[in-house]
């Protein structure tokens, strides 16, 4: 007998633990890093920052958006800490390095219209890669789900400087 309760948009993390975040990551980045970036730097970018505390570089494959001349990372790693105040970043983007200023936007009201304008741009499965989450998404999710999803993350602006 099938259900009379309409189907849920469901939401959960995309976003891989931190053990196989650190197996593939190097795999990545030397892709991104490589002629055949084209693969994946269309969703990918290499984000290089700077530790507040320990001065150490580190280098990173991010998911992104574009917004205009800037991009747009969703994170809920504490690694976004060290950009707080903004942050001179490097930005490794379809094979060209930039100096750019990343500043993290931890406001629940500008994480969610940033993920809403996300999935208008790429639609439901161009967003999954970009903002951390998965949208299964019959019907749509609504704002407060897309709200409560995202509890927890930033939104990170990096405006390339030319």
């Amino acid at each position: 007998m099938a259900s009379t309760i309409p189907p849920q948009a469901r939401i959960r993390s995309s976003v891989p633990s931190i053990r196989v975040l650190h197996a593939i990551n190097p795999f990545v980045a030397a892709l991104l890093r490589s002629p055949l970036h084209g693969l994946l730097s269309s969703q990918l970018i290499l984000l290089t920052y700077t530790g507040r505390k320990t001065g150490k570089r580190y280098t990173i494959p991010v998911g992104y958006a574009r917004d205009g001349e800037a991009l747009v990372v969703f994170s809920s790693r504490p690694w976004r800490r060290n950009l707080h105040g903004g942050a001179p970043v490097e930005v490794l983007l379809q094979g060209r390095r930039y100096s750019s200023t990343a500043v993290p936007i931890e406001d629940p009201e500008e994480v969610t219209a940033e993920v809403e304008r996300t999935i208008l741009s790429y639609g439901h499965k161009g967003a999954e890669w970009r903002t951390g989450i998965t949208l299964d998404a019959t019907p749509p999710p609504t704002r407060e789900e897309i709200a409560q999803a995202m509890q927890g993350h930033a939104v990170i602006r990096i405006r390339l400087d030319r």
